[in-house]
């Protein structure tokens, strides 16, 4: 054999040998990994039209989240966001703080009942105070935006070193608080609300009192005066070496100037002594 021909040989076995592992690594081998490959693209084809189509609604997505947020926060009624005892306090707290006179109250914490989607913080309040204040005290609970309810109210009138108005209190307070954060930004605050025109007048209140008010405003005591001069639209008093002058509606301690009778020379005063009324009538010194 000729070492042309030998050289032919041992070239075409090596070229069968290259061509057949090639062939061989890219039949057990690469055909594999391309269909592995070929799987991970589709799946990744798939993740990101999913996410080209969340990309296309979130400007729609986001206004109705937003929206949803603005009805929650605005909704006439919320729940507290926690069954933490100190947030209720805080909460009467701020109340009895949002105006007008303030009482004086103990908050005692009972417990904690849970339910399946909310659950109730059971307290009681007692204290004492005006009755006035009281009032709008228990209106701004019932009626500010955190949901709370109040019963077993108790009212007796206070020690008889107290005001007239003065009255002491208890009742008991459920409290709902959310078991569930349905938005994570969701506002904290909250509104105060009251129900206008409740009445505050105080039914135990005595219609006689034992003692009249003082004259803390330093009205004319017209009972201790004397009419010196006189017009038809006006008198002059003499109280206390003062001279005074008053028309009719003009106000005196414990009443008004209602009348003026030029004629007769005379001037009548409506007066409320601690729940009497009376009225005094007052003539010109001649």
């Amino acid at each position: 054999m000729s070492y042309a021909i030998r050289n032919t040989i041992i070239l075409l076995v090596t070229l069968f040998l290259i061509v057949g592992a090639g062939l061989g690594y890219a039949k057990f081998y690469q055909e594999d990994k391309i269909t592995s490959l070929q799987d991970e693209i589709g799946r990744k084809q798939q993740d990101l039209n999913s996410k080209q189509n969340i990309n296309n609604d979130f400007a729609e997505l986001n206004s109705r989240y937003e929206t949803a947020v603005r009805i929650i926060n605005d909704y006439d009624k919320t729940l507290f966001q926690s069954n933490q005892p100190d947030d209720i306090y805080d909460f009467i707290t701020e109340v009895n703080s949002s105006g007008g006179n303030q009482i004086y109250f103990d908050f005692v914490y009972s417990d904690s009942t849970p339910n399946a989607e909310y659950g109730i913080i059971n307290s009681s309040i007692s204290g004492f105070g005006d009755y006035g204040s009281l009032v709008d005290f228990i209106n701004k609970i019932e009626n500010s935006q955190l949901l709370n309810k109040i019963s077993d109210v108790t009212i007796s009138p206070g020690r008889s070193d107290d005001e007239e108005n003065v009255v002491n209190f208890s009742f008991a307070m459920e409290s709902y608080y959310q078991k569930m954060q349905l938005f994570d930004s969701t506002s904290t605050e909250f509104r105060i609300n009251e129900f206008p025109g409740i009445s505050s007048y105080n039914p135990l209140y005595p219609l006689i009192q034992n003692s009249l008010p003082p004259n803390t405003e330093g009205l004319i005591n017209a009972e201790a005066s004397r009419i010196i001069g006189m017009t038809s639209n006006r008198i002059f008093l003499n109280s206390g070496g003062k001279i005074i002058s008053l028309k009719v509606g003009d106000r005196v301690y414990l009443g008004y100037l209602s009348n003026i009778d030029f004629d007769s020379k005379t001037a009548t005063f409506n007066l409320n002594k601690g729940g009497i009324q009376e009225v005094v009538t007052l003539e010109v010194v001649r």
